[in-house]
């Protein structure tokens, strides 16, 4: 990609692995330090992949192939990684405008439907990045914490050396292998983006007022290793991995310059010394096993749901509103005045918006759309009506094929009935 017209993008690597966009700037020069102007470009890089189709009339003929590729992920909602590449210090202006730009970056992503983040890849990490390349098999990773830093508890559990520590979040991000997911090697499923709820929640905490209480709304992390000996005041980690904590480590990450700046501002991490490599499997799946909080269960607390509910079944009182995932009516109900909150959502937002590729999706509704969706009050008849007319298009989706729709449609249960829908309302007067 680099070159003329390459519009401040040297590389760009789309890692479906990971679900992930990274575009590179590199800066390879042989001064001590460098300034600011990387980070602008890395900036104007970021402006200018927001408008896929005018960056695409304008760079250059390697960038343009790439670009289809890239539009592609971003369907997918892939998260977009910036990486400044380069072998100097940052001058102390450019460490400023680096935490300016991951705050910005963190506020803009929560706003908006493209998320990015902005890493520094220095002369530490690239060294590191080469070294697990050389290795065929999977690295084993080490890492010293010091003590001085943290609140430790050692106890024996079952025989097994355990450590219970506070430690503070500037230290959590020295820990090795969080970017390229080696740190998680054992973990059930990598790094699912930062455009989630949660993460976003995480961001906005340490980018808040009450970044102090960072403490006391984490659950904490989970690291094993092979070996654990504290020796120098440092708790020396061997074989280290994290088997619980993935999504936070790489949101704690995305936000490294504000993060270096808190001082009072602690996580909760457990090290478990486990070299038996069945028994740290187990631990792995049973810390990651407890059920998934879903968009969708977050929101069935919201004071619109609840007026919505409570209007609902004094309108209707043989009829119900699910609110909550495994909720189930009580007592005598009519089954054609069942709402369900999940199923009300996906309604609403092919009748509004119209857009039936969203309307599988939990996690966009109640996520990304909630609040467009759910800003006005609707007349709970209205709800009956649209739960009704679904009900009945459903009803239709069977092998026996009642409307004569073509049998290619009929297997296309998750995405087909909300576009027949849609194009019922487009057709209505």
């Amino acid at each position: 990609m680099d070159g003329a017209d390459d519009k401040q993008i040297d590389g760009v690597f789309v890692d479906d692995d990971k679900a992930t966009i990274f575009v590179i700037q590199g800066k390879f020069i042989g001064r001590s330090s460098v300034d600011a102007e990387p980070l602008r470009e890395v900036l104007s890089a970021w402006i200018q992949m927001r408008d896929l189709v005018r960056l695409q009339e304008v760079c250059n003929n390697k960038l343009k192939q790439k670009l289809s590729e890239v539009a592609l992920a971003i369907e997918d909602e892939y998260e977009v990684c910036f990486e400044l590449i380069t072998t100097a210090a940052l001058s102390d202006s450019a460490r400023k405008d680096l935490a300016t730009f991951q705050e910005q970056l963190a506020d803009l992503s929560a706003k908006d439907e493209f998320p990015a983040t902005l890493l520094l890849v220095n002369e530490d990490e690239i060294r590191r990045r080469y070294d697990i390349a050389l290795e065929r098999e999977k690295p084993s990773l080490s890492h010293s914490l010091d003590l001085s830093a943290c609140q430790t508890l050692p106890v024996t559990i079952a025989g097994t050396q355990v450590v219970i520590a506070v430690v503070p979040l500037s230290e959590c991000i020295k820990l090795p292998g969080i970017k390229d997911g080696t740190l998680f090697q054992k973990n059930v499923r990598q790094s699912l983006g930062l455009s989630n709820e949660v993460n976003r929640g995480i961001k906005n905490t340490i980018y808040g007022d009450r970044h102090r209480d960072f403490f006391f709304f984490h659950n904490g992390i989970t690291a094993i290793c092979n070996k654990m000996e504290t020796k120098d005041s440092k708790l020396h980690l061997h074989g280290v991995s994290v088997v619980n904590g993935c999504q936070s480590l790489n949101t704690i990450l995305s936000c490294s310059e504000r993060v270096k700046t808190l001082t009072d501002t602690s996580l909760l991490l457990r090290f478990y010394e486990i070299p038996q490599r069945d028994r740290a499997d187990k631990i792995s799946i049973n810390t990651n096993s407890q059920s998934a909080v879903k968009p969708r269960d977050l929101r069935s607390n919201d004071k619109r749901v609840l007026s919505l509910k409570r209007s609902y079944e004094q309108k209707f009182p043989t009829g119900y509103f699910v609110s909550k995932r495994g909720e189930v009516p009580t007592g005598v109900r009519d089954t054609t005045l069942i709402v369900d909150l999940s199923e009300l959502g996906k309604q609403l937002i092919l009748w509004h918006s119209q857009r039936p590729n969203v309307a599988y999706s939990e996690t966009k509704i109640f996520d990304k759309y909630f609040e467009q969706l759910f800003k006005r009050e609707y007349r709970v008849e209205n709800v009956d009506a649209l739960n009704k007319w679904m009900n009945q298009i459903s009803k239709a989706w069977s092998k026996t094929n009642p409307l004569g729709l073509n049998e290619t449609l009929l297997v296309m249960r998750a995405y087909a009935p909300t576009t027949i829908s849609t194009l019922f309302r487009c057709a209505l007067p």
